[in-house]
């Protein structure tokens, strides 16, 4: 790999109950004469004036953290996660005395429902996105977790590594009431995440080029059909990782935009939707797209694409090593490649963009020493502590010759893994790319020009309009995987059950069923400069 010009590159573009811990204090008392008193005084004047450049040794900050397994690898592989080595190492390293409570990826606002129903609450609560997600279950509104504006107050001069790393806008986004609530400990410098991912090696064979509009895509897809390819193009359930030909029509089942009307509206119930289903089930019915697209979960997912049955897919563009990495486990000469994104007859293209705010955590309101997790997260800033997270132990997982890093990166799944579940504890970490890593990853160079010359251009903007009291009335009206309504009306128009104009009958049903309420509240947030925009 050209390290040179990778490094060059990455320059050029340079983030209800709690455990109280309680503390004690001893006082004693000297006795004896004035003198004995005087010379006692004296020698411990002096013993304090020579232990004062002493350090003052804290006891271990003990707290609970409760985090998603995130389908992780090296998590599954290990027997009791809070006797792995890098929780050791962590606490020794940090004066810690953590405890990880793991809740599973797939059913993680199911869990993160029962942790807050069953009022064991961790000390430090990490969810994705922000206090708005439905796995926070009102938490936040409910009185769970501190408010961190005192803190914040003096944070410029007590954490500036922190406040530094952190990007200012991020912070809004767990703003309720006027108070900040979360800390945005993974955040993303760049809006577009998610790529398009095409086999290089079956695109070889077609003898097509890269395709660009709707029409060449169709044309690859047949040609990939045609070669025998089982699924030309495969999503996941409920259209999650379909984005990018719904983006090639402006839209997205998951976020909101402006109508003609000036309203802020789901993308769901938008003329431009229609259309993109109807792309949708024309792929379907061509032979185009995976038919189980709409019910497969993550795991037969990504099994159909490191076997070599899919030929398109859209994922986070930071993976494509590991996808290669598996893929060629099973196909040895197969190889992902990230090109733009299909552009569609409005010009628009490329997936959802996302908040700066990919993971928040929460501190529990009766956790006693809240200073001192913004301690922690303040030394994560550090250069150093930032090599650590992506590296490992230096002397043991790395070294460093000339000023220059000598690292391998691992080459299985479990190790690579191994280095996500590092930064998880760690906490601080931009989830657009790791500059630190991008130069020893076989995919590093071309997954920057991506970033750089893709990734700028492309994507569908979001209004989020945040918190709405209407959808707290009609929660089966929000964007995403409980608007059943929308799922299966979608469903039904893909499997040929109903036709596509069941869409128009949908959105009648959607805005009588208090979704006009919804677009009322949404369309004022957004006049008021209260809604989170994602552009």
């Amino acid at each position: 790999m050209k390290r040179k010009k990778l490094m060059a590159m990455l320059m050029a573009v340079s983030v209800f109950a709690g455990v109280l811990t309680g503390c004690g204090n001893a006082s004693g008392q000297n006795s004896g004469s004035s003198e004995q008193r005087q010379s006692e005084t004296t020698e411990q004047t002096q013993e304090t004036s020579e232990e004062s450049d002493v350090p003052e040794e804290k006891e271990p900050l003990k707290f609970t953290m409760s985090i998603s397994n995130g389908l992780n690898e090296y998590i599954a592989q290990s027997p009791d996660i809070n006797q792995d080595k890098w929780v050791k190492v962590f606490n020794e390293r940090y004066n810690l005395d953590l405890t990880l409570k793991l809740l599973d990826h797939k059913r993680f606002a199911e869990e993160m429902q029962m942790m807050f129903a069953s009022g064991e609450i961790a000390d430090v609560v990490k969810c994705y996105d922000n206090y708005t997600s439905p796995s926070m279950c009102q938490s936040v509104e409910n009185g769970v977790f501190m408010p961190l504006d005192d803190i914040l107050a003096t944070a410029e001069e007590k954490y500036p590594n922190l406040m530094k790393t952190i990007p200012e806008n991020a912070w809004d986004y767990n703003k309720y009431n006027g108070h900040i609530y979360g800390i945005p400990v993974s955040y993303l410098s760049r809006a577009t995440r998610r790529a398009t991912y095409i086999r290089k090696d079956l695109l070889d064979q077609t003898g097509l080029g890269i395709p660009t509009t709707l029409d060449e895509f169709v044309e690859v897809l047949k040609a990939f059909r045609d070669m025998g390819v089982e699924y030309p193009f495969a999503g996941r359930e409920n259209w999650t990782y379909t984005d990018i030909f719904f983006g090639a029509y402006g839209v997205n089942p998951l976020t909101w935009n402006l109508n003609e009307e000036g309203q802020l509206v789901p993308d769901m119930i938008r003329p431009e939707m229609k259309e993109a289903l109807a792309f949708h089930k024309m792929l379907k019915d061509e032979g185009l797209m995976d038919p189980e697209s709409l019910t497969t979960n993550s795991s037969d997912w990504l099994n159909k694409i490191y076997t070599g049955k899919v030929g398109l897919f859209d994922h986070n563009g930071g993976q494509l090593y590991g996808f290669n990495s598996s893929l060629q486990q099973n196909v040895p000469e197969g190889e992902f490649i990230l090109i733009p994104s299909p552009v569609g007859p409005y010009g628009d293209q490329g997936t959802q963009k996302y908040s700066p705010v990919f993971e928040s955590i929460f501190i529990n309101k009766d956790f006693q020493e809240p200073e001192r997790i913004f301690e922690y997260l303040d030394r994560m800033c550090l250069d150093e502590e930032q090599d650590f997270m992506a590296y490992g132990i230096k002397g043991e997982d790395w070294t460093e010759e000339n000023g220059q890093v000598q690292y391998e990166y691992p080459t299985d799944q479990v190790g690579i893994a191994e280095i996500s579940f590092r930064k998880t504890i760690g906490l601080i970490r931009d989830d657009s790319y790791d500059p630190r890593l991008l130069p020893f990853t076989p995919s590093g160079e071309d997954f920057m020009d991506w970033v750089q010359n893709v990734s700028t251009k492309e994507g569908i903007d979001n209004i989020d309009p945040g918190k709405l009291e209407s959808l707290t009335l009609h929660p089966e009206l929000q964007p995403g995987n409980g608007c059943d309504l929308f799922h299966t009306m979608a469903a039904d128009i893909f499997y040929g059950k109903e036709p596509i104009d069941s869409f128009d009958a949908f959105v009648e049903e959607y805005l009588s069923r208090g979704g006009q309420e919804v677009i009322e509240e949404a369309t004022k947030a957004y006049q008021e400069g209260r809604t989170f925009d994602r552009k």
